[in-house]
């Protein structure tokens, strides 16, 4: 039967597989770089071994684009820092402590992480030792689907048959999913996106049980790491179906109460590609927890995000309370905004307001094309202009002119007649 699954793969993929090959990897071996790694690493020291590994993988069997690729190998960390030495490759010991040091050929990055297995486990930090079993390797990994190895020739090391669950759209914790899950609890949010991303089927009842079961785990795990996963989530072009799965709104709203916007994600039915294009992870998130409460400000009262993205989503807050949607609507009041503030502001504030008002979405995308070709006017009244025509000297006088006559030009749709000064200043 397993055969048979295999020939049914060779037929999935579009180019011919070579003898050996359970698929061709055409795309990988494109990439020059990876093929001089295998032969520097290879050549260099007898009996290492290395495979692809992991998100490429699985990727390339499920026909996605591969953005990163990452290999698993038979030798230590400090044995793989000598060979990349020895042949002048530069690296960086990313994740040393854990067996994993990234790569750099050509401005290209690659993570190679040395197999491992676990010697202990709290249910957030692991202590693994090296080995050179492949089997072991797998052994500690999360899924079926993360636990399959290629060689450069397309040969697989699938010893949980996580190709088939690929094709077959099933997600599948390797073995009992109760020990899985307490080795690291962020497996529990892991499963709601690979299970978005890859599963057309029901949930597995032992998966719905110990994840539950093991729920209040998730308190041990880093804000960070929890972040972090949810950024994943976000990229993925489905995000909003979790929310539409019962099991999966209820366990991602157990660790983030604070999503609680997330029946605005419905709009995202509703609006072109290249709508969506324009909403990168950190508007999602706004749309997700942005209201007139302080839900915002419980949510980085938990979780940490940098202060220029912080500022962002503080400013949507504010706009969104400051602006009502009819002002938004009218174009004569967007470029004064754009003029006080910037285009990316008001282009937040346009993308969020779909979200709330979802039957503006044809006068609202017209409006971001508008902000992003128009032109931002300049104020045409100098300090040197007053200070010659009308003898101003430097002092809070002149700069109070200013303000009164910036403010008459952009209230009068930035127009003004420079004959009437004297007249707007009173002199």
């Amino acid at each position: 039967m397993l055969n048979n699954f295999y020939l049914k793969l060779k037929n999935f993929f579009s180019s011919t597989p070579s003898k050996n090959s359970i698929f061709s990897l055409k795309d990988l071996k494109k990439l020059k770089e990876a093929n001089d790694l295998f032969s520097i690493i290879i050549q260099t020291q007898a009996g290492s071994e290395i495979k692809f590994v992991g998100g490429c993988i699985r990727k390339l069997i499920n026909k996605e684009e591969i953005d990163d690729i990452d290999f698993a190998i038979n030798i230590t960390p400090i044995e793989l820092i000598e060979i990349l030495e020895k042949n002048n490759i530069k690296y960086i010991k990313t994740g040393f402590d854990y067996g994993t040091v990234t790569v750099l050929i050509n401005n290209k990055k690659f993570e190679i992480t040395s197999l491992r297995k676990d010697i202990k486990t709290d249910g957030r930090h692991t202590e693994v030792e090296y080995t050179k079993d492949w089997l072991e390797d797998a052994s500690r990994r999360d899924f079926t689907i993360n636990a399959i190895y290629s060689d450069i020739n397309g040969n697989l090391f699938d010893p949980y048959g996580g190709a088939e669950d690929i094709l077959n759209k099933k997600v599948k914790f390797i073995g009992d999913p109760n020990k899985r899950i307490q080795e690291d609890y962020l497996r529990i949010v892991r499963y709601l996106r690979f299970f978005i991303q890859y599963s057309s089927k029901n949930h597995d009842e032992n998966a719905i049980k110990f994840i539950k079961k093991n729920l209040n785990g998730l308190s041990k795990i880093s804000k960070e790491r929890i972040l972090e996963e949810l950024f994943k989530m976000m990229q993925l072009d489905n995000f909003n179906l979790l929310f539409e799965d019962e099991f999966c709104k209820f366990i991602l709203l157990s660790a983030l109460p604070q999503l609680k916007h997330y029946s605005r994600l419905k709009t995202l039915n509703d609006i072109s590609t290249e709508l969506k294009k324009k909403i990168d992870k950190f508007l999602l998130l706004a749309i997700l927890i942005v209201d007139e409460t302080d839900n915002f400000d419980f949510f980085l009262y938990k979780f940490n995000i940098s202060n220029n993205d912080k500022k962002r989503i503080s400013l949507i807050q504010d706009g969104i309370k400051k602006y009502s949607i009819d002002f938004l609507l009218l174009k004569k009041n967007l470029i004064k905004i754009c003029y006080f503030e910037n285009k990316n502001f008001v282009k937040d504030l346009l993308l969020f307001s779909i979200f709330n008002f979802p039957k503006k979405i044809s006068k609202i995308e017209k409006l971001l094309d508008y902000v992003e070709n128009v032109v931002i006017p300049k104020f045409p009244i100098t300090a040197t202009f007053l200070k010659e025509k009308y003898k101003f000297s430097e002092s809070k006088k002149l700069g109070d002119a200013l303000k009164k006559l910036e403010k008459k030009w952009v209230d009068n749709d930035f127009k003004i007649d420079k004959n009437n000064i004297k007249y707007y200043l009173n002199l």
